[in-house]
This record gives C-alpha cells, sequence and structure tokens, in this order.
C-alpha cells in the first residue's frame, strides 16, 4: 500500500506564486489584445503551450518548488474557466472556434508535453 504523499508548505507556496503569475499573464494577454480574434488566438496558443510544459512537468515528477511554480503558471494561463466565458460571449463563428479550438490545442500540447518528457527520460 503507497504511503502518503505530503505536499510541503513550500510546494503549496510555489503553486499559488505560480497560479498567481498564471491569471497576471492571461489578464494582461487579453488586457493587451483585446480584439475578438486576438482573444481566440492568444487563448489557443496560451492553451497549447501551457499544456505542453504543464504535461511534461507532470510525466517528470513536481519534485521542486520551481517547478511546481511552473506548474501553477500553466494551469492557471490556461485557465478553462476562461475557455468557457469566452466560448459562449462571442458571435456564433467565433464562438464554434472557440469551442473546438481550444481543447484542441490543449490537448495536442499535452501530447507533445508528454513525447517530449519521453524523448528526455531515454
Amino acid at each position: 500500500m503507497p504511503g502518503r504523499h505530503r505536499q510541503s508548505p513550500t510546494h503549496t507556496a510555489a503553486l499559488v506564486v505560480g497560479g498567481t503569475a498564471g491569471a497576471i499573464i492571461r489578464y494582461a494577454t487579453a488586457t493587451a489584445w483585446p480584439l475578438p480574434r486576438h482573444v481566440f488566438v492568444s487563448t489557443t496558443v496560451t492553451a497549447a503551450v501551457a499544456f505542453m510544459v504543464a504535461g511534461f512537468l507532470v510525466s517528470v515528477g513536481l519534485t521542486s518548488p520551481l517547478r511546481t511554480a511552473v506548474f501553477g503558471v500553466c494551469a492557471s494561463a490556461a485557465s478553462l474557466s476562461a475557455w468557457a466565458v469566452l466560448t459562449i460571449s462571442q458571435p456564433p463563428k467565433l464562438s464554434i472556434a472557440f469551442l473546438i479550438g481550444t481543447p484542441a490545442a490543449a490537448v495536442a500540447g499535452l501530447l507533445c508535453g508528454l513525447l517530449v518528457a519521453r524523448v528526455v527520460a531515454r
């Protein structure tokens, strides 16, 4: 039976700091590029990159506070709740693009991150 894993206070603080930084990054991109098509591009690119990095980090292990903080940045920057709000608040064609494009980019990024981790592990 596996033992319980305790998360150190350092890792928890790193996750909170990273999550805060990711939220600030996401807010800054939405503010810098407020037009709907810009928001679509920034959302899909952010989701792809964040899921790629997060997939890599999860597969190699979150052993250091720095990795935990980077994971927090990825999780917060690629917030799928923001994607949901953007999907329902756009004109129909852009809404469909958000609905399909963002999860597709996230899955593609995750697969790339896992593939990179596998190559690095060899």
